[in-house]
């Protein structure tokens, strides 16, 4: 059980402190790294999950984790009718040479390949979703008579200070971020769904809440495919912008 000074934890790492801008959930489980790092961020589900199995990518052990957390904290569970919409946010956005008005319109990728002068063009490299994808979404929710969605965002999201394998380095701001959560925002209202305002706690909580969604749309990135994987195991439904 997490605890904190013998005593159940109220509180786990904010991922507003500089320690904790290195927590990256998603990457410490399902890679090597997290058996190796995870003491560096102790009251966390990343500590907490590799203290019961030694095994990245455990989705039953880490059930038993998030199920524990959320019972000792208290996080809130989104409503069931209501459509929790993750957005990929922060260094994949503010890092990078293309506009809001170019991420929107086609498919763009983040990490470069120097020797080939291009970017690698796979489905793990494409996070950021275009408009098209939020009008299939659209279409999916409204088929399914689901009429709220409340929206989940890191917008300062930036762990990597430099890094070879990206083209460009870090921002100074998240201006692109904020710009692109507001134009998806718009989207929805402008198509007469109610926006459910959702207040970001820390990484963890964020994800827990996620995880115990209904209804669940994943951006891209390993931590949203981490979410659809919970909210499948959970017996809900994940919405994809794609046929």
């Amino acid at each position: 059980m997490i605890r904190h000074n013998g005593t159940e934890s109220e509180d786990m790492a904010s991922d507003h402190d500089g320690t904790w801008s290195k927590y990256r959930l998603a990457d410490f489980f399902q890679f090597p790294e997290g058996k190796k790092r995870h003491q560096e961020f102790p009251e966390t589900i990343i500590h907490e999950y590799y203290r019961r199995t030694s095994e990245p990518s455990n989705y039953k052990v880490l059930r038993d984790v998030i199920d524990e957390v959320r019972s000792i904290r208290e996080i809130e569970v989104p409503r069931s009718d209501c459509c929790v919409i993750h957005l990929r946010t922060g260094d994949v956005i503010d890092n990078s040479e293309f506009t809001v008005d170019e991420f929107l319109s086609k498919k763009r990728y983040y990490v470069y390949d120097h020797e080939k002068d291009a970017y690698k063009k796979k489905e793990w490299n494409q996070y950021v979703k275009t408009r098209k994808y939020y009008e299939r979404v659209l279409k999916k929710l409204q088929k399914l008579k689901i009429g709220q969605v409340s929206f989940s965002y890191n917008l300062d999201f930036n762990p990597f200070t430099t890094s070879k394998s990206r083209r460009y380095f870090r921002s100074e701001n998240n201006e692109k971020s904020m710009e692109y959560v507001q134009r998806i925002h718009d989207f929805f209202i402008e198509e007469s769904f109610d926006v459910v305002r959702y207040e970001r706690h820390d990484v963890d909580y964020d994800f827990i809440h996620m995880c115990n969604s209904s209804f669940f749309v994943p951006s891209g990135g390993g931590f949203s495919r981490m979410i659809a994987q919970m909210v499948k195991l959970k017996g809900k439904k994940v919405v994809k912008g794609e046929w």
